[in-house]
């Protein structure tokens, strides 16, 4: 019998095989390894006026399935962008970051288009609230942008990384701790749920771009409800995904050094927030995310 996990699960192989495992997830971390004396202790250090400069680079292919309808987009992102502390105290961190640069495509069939969504983020700022662990609280500032409403959220989950949420234990390898994922909207007109669970490892120590760092291994399950978009179409849609990926973290202030993933989700809804669509439309999506992030000069 054919059900709706298998259904999804073969969209989800046909998205894979279509190239999005080459686009450069994981493989690139890169690093030499360190010795270091005894466990470390990690804590973010925020301090007023402080700036991090990060370039973001995502590509991710996307499949959707309806009655006698299948399509595949891919989409590649790149973003550069300048973070400013501009409040911090005991409890909460205020960090505002400004889009420098962005450019994107997208590709229909044999079709690449430059993704205009994309380049619109040039000039625009958004605000972080954060706790002081790293764990974001909420997003403000750029509102309806037209590129934070587009996917299902594949923005929010990069960005989620640039501040991890750490433990008070010094940490060495093989050190684990588990916290709840739940990443807020990035802009007012949607509602998405992410709601899960990330468990995070120490598996080791090494100097990356001349930065001694700890290496976390990040594993989060999480089940999704909420807007998804592809094509100027949306749906209400639930379902669940992964992310699993590396992160390099500075020893001296645990600042985002560098950090490669995955995310995976398989979706289903029924009917459409689109005027005309018929009610019984059932609808399943299947994602694959390459997720990149690297500080710069």
């Amino acid at each position: 019998m054919v059900t709706r996990k298998t259904v999804l699960t073969a969209l989800m192989m046909v998205v894979m095989a279509a190239g999005i495992m080459g686009s450069g997830c994981g493989g690139g971390s890169g690093g030499v390894d360190i010795i270091v004396d005894g466990p470390v202790v990690l804590s973010h250090s925020f301090e007023k006026g402080d700036v991090l400069k990060y370039e973001f680079k995502m590509g991710t292919q996307s499949g959707i399935k309806r009655t006698a309808y299948e399509q595949t987009i891919y989409t590649q992102t790149e973003v550069k962008t300048t973070c400013t502390f501009t409040e911090v105290t005991d409890a909460d961190i205020t960090m505002r970051m400004l889009f420098t640069n962005a450019s994107g495509s997208i590709t229909v069939g044999d079709r690449p288009e430059i993704d205009k969504a994309v380049t619109e983020l040039r000039g625009n700022e958004l605000e972080f609230t954060l706790e002081p662990d790293g764990t974001v609280l909420s997003w403000t500032g750029i509102g309806s942008a037209e590129y934070l409403e587009a996917g299902a959220g594949q923005m929010a989950v990069l960005l989620y990384d640039v501040f991890p949420p750490l433990p008070d234990e010094a940490l060495d390898v093989g050190v684990s701790w588990t916290t709840d994922y739940d990443i807020p909207d990035l802009s007012a007109a949607v509602d998405r749920d992410f709601t899960g669970e990330s468990t995070y490892v120490v598996t080791g120590f090494k100097n990356k771009n001349q930065i001694d760092c700890v290496v976390i291994n990040r594993h989060s399950d999480f089940n999704f409800e909420g807007r998804a978009e592809q094509a100027g179409e949306v749906w209400l849609m639930e379902g669940e995904g992964t992310v699993d990926g590396d992160l390099f973290l500075s020893m001296e202030d645990a600042s985002l050094i560098f950090s490669s993933g995955e995310m995976k989700m398989t979706l289903t809804g029924e009917g459409s927030s689109v005027a005309g669509a018929a009610a019984s439309n059932v609808v399943e999506m299947g994602i694959v995310s390459s997720l990149n992030i690297k500080l710069v000069e």
